[in-house]
């Protein structure tokens, strides 16, 4: 029940694992102002997982199937003083729990539904050129900025070394979006060079590659390299796993993904390629040198945006003739920013 010190709220993680990172500042600002925060998870990606070893949020419900999620709804009928439901989470059912379990309601979707229209329910603008995490703080106070955003998950670390990792290791991951992106994903033969000068530029680091069972088929090709210091635990790990050894780990490279997000969270740094989405919007080079981004951006670019998005060449990112942006990105192109990346942390 409500009390006059603690407010309750509610926020929903309804999809992948960088949106539930992206909603960390959201429930920072929340507990600032005296909340409790619960999180109410239906996604499927077992995005609860981040916070396993966390005390970010004061209660975690898990819900992925529609008849316990409607059950819990009646169980909490106007339970919370307040429901926060981001572009990702909204869907119209979604909205229409919210509508039961909270007093008002903040989502920033733009799909106007007749529930919308109650005085519980509060629609809230998106900005152009606004990175995602504070489009979701703006939900409780629009007149925060970027260098107010927390992204801290109070990660503590089990110290757990089950894979058998070197005191000294980099953590990377060479596909992005369960491989179904083309648009963000650089081509595999090219990562296989980075890895390759890694290999010799570092010799005493390890390499960990993490990956989910939709990269296997990268096994391989990365066991082909001759290099001991690489290791591949893609298809090894749990999310609760993969949170662990970023934690460890010198730095993060990869590609915009759910794991550069929780790197960023765990305040390591990202060496991150770019294709189509929007670095504005969902990376981290705004807070220095700690976080590197490669990227063409060319004319046509972002076209993989939820707002805005530049359709002057394709209005789905999917039915680009040639990727270019991602693509067109070369090994020394890369080698280059790495190097420099690398002599900065």
């Amino acid at each position: 029940m409500s009390s006059a010190k603690h407010k309750q709220a509610l926020v929903f993680i309804s999809a992948g694992v960088g949106d539930a990172i992206l909603l960390v500042p959201l429930v920072n600002e929340l507990k600032k102002q005296h909340y409790k925060v619960t999180g109410l998870f239906t996604s499927a990606f077992h995005c609860e997982s981040i916070f396993k070893h966390t005390d970010l949020f004061d209660a975690i419900v898990i819900k992925k199937q529609k008849a316990s999620l409607l059950l819990y709804t009646l169980v909490h009928l106007r339970g919370f003083d307040k429901v926060f439901m981001n572009h990702f989470s909204f869907s119209h059912s979604h909205l229409s729990v919210a509508a039961l379990l909270g007093k008002d309601v903040y989502t920033n979707y733009k799909d106007m539904t007749a529930l919308q229209s109650s005085n519980a329910i509060h629609f809230i603008e998106p900005r152009a050129n606004t990175h995602d995490a504070l489009q979701n703080v703006f939900l409780l106070n629009n007149n925060l900025s970027l260098q107010n955003l927390n992204f801290d998950i109070h990660y503590k670390p089990t110290h757990y070394n089950t894979f058998r990792l070197s005191s000294n290791y980099i953590s990377l991951q060479i596909s992005s979006a369960n491989n179904k992106a083309p648009y963000k994903n650089w081509a595999p033969e090219k990562w296989l060079h980075i890895l390759d000068h890694l290999g010799d530029r570092l010799p005493d680091t390890q390499l960990v590659i993490l990956g989910d069972d939709t990269e296997l088929h990268f096994n391989d090709t990365i066991n082909s390299l001759k290099h001991k210091n690489i290791i591949s635990l893609i298809g090894q790990t749990q999310l609760s796993d993969v949170v662990e050894i970023i934690y460890h780990s010198k730095f993060y490279i990869g590609l915009d993904s759910g794991l550069m997000h929780i790197a960023a969270a765990l305040h390591k740094p990202t060496f991150t390629i770019w294709g189509a989405s929007n670095p504005t919007l969902y990376g981290y080079n705004w807070l220095g040198e700690r976080h590197r981004v490669v990227s063409l951006d060319l004319p046509c670019a972002p076209c993989s945006s939820w707002i805005q998005p530049n359709t002057t060449r394709v209005s789905d990112p999917l039915r680009c003739p040639d990727f270019k942006c991602i693509r067109d990105i070369s090994f020394s192109m890369v080698i280059k920013e790495l190097d420099s990346f690398i002599k900065t942390i």
